[in-house]
């Protein structure tokens, strides 16, 4: 078992250079850790994914459980003996208001397809219609738990493989306002945005361009 406890004792052991906590407190890089959790959330919401069965409400309009911060996928119906329904598939909500501009009065016994975007990542809609009390299973990110003096002995709550990165991330928080340390914040922030394979806006319309231009 990795625990959070043992990522703060790295960190402090291998980067920091403070085995005795004379610098760094527990409670400091505990804050840390929490902002690097919430940083890997937004970053990779596939690292703090969940599967849940939600209720639809009336309309096409629907909402992710509370605790989410976005949707990744709608991926089948749940029949109301709880046995597995047929697939949802996306489909883009343009392509569906120019081909059926009245769909959202469309009216149905189960959701064939539904519609998402990213700019709203908290709701989506469903098509056709169904009514309220049906079941779809869906796959959404949200915060981890957030961690205490009372649960950092525990597992860490992201798959062990995001160590790393998280190590990263606790980093560039813990030093990037500390002026005496130069960028090395700026490039632990780089280095944990190479481990979890996200580029930025600059490297993607460059590899667009070139791809374009082939």
């Amino acid at each position: 078992m990795f625990s959070s406890q043992d990522l703060i004792n790295g960190v402090r052991m291998t980067q920091l250079n403070d085995p005795d906590a004379t610098t760094w407190s527990d409670t400091t890089l505990i804050i840390a850790l929490n902002q690097a959790l919430k940083t890997l959330a937004l970053v990779r919401p596939d690292a703090t994914a969940k599967i849940a069965t939600i209720t639809l409400k009336e309309g096409t309009r629907q909402f992710i459980p509370i605790d989410g911060v976005r949707l990744l996928s709608v991926v089948r119906n749940i029949n109301s003996d709880n046995t597995i329904g047929i697939a949802v598939r996306l489909v883009q909500r343009e392509d569906m208001d120019s081909m059926s501009p009245d769909w959202h009065a469309a009216n149905g016994t189960v959701v064939r397809e539904y519609m998402f975007d990213a700019r709203s990542p908290k709701h989506f809609y469903i098509y056709p219609c169904v009514a309220p009390g049906k079941k779809l299973e869906i796959e959404y990110s949200s915060y981890a738990e957030t961690i205490t003096t009372m649960n950092v002995n525990d597992p860490l709550p992201v798959d062990a493989v995001f160590a790393q990165p998280l190590q990263e991330l606790m980093l560039y928080k813990l030093l990037s306002g500390d002026s005496s340390n130069g960028n090395t914040g700026a490039a632990h922030l780089q280095t944990a945005m190479d481990l979890l394979g996200v580029k930025d806006k600059a490297d993607e319309r460059v590899s667009s361009a070139r791809r374009t231009s082939i």
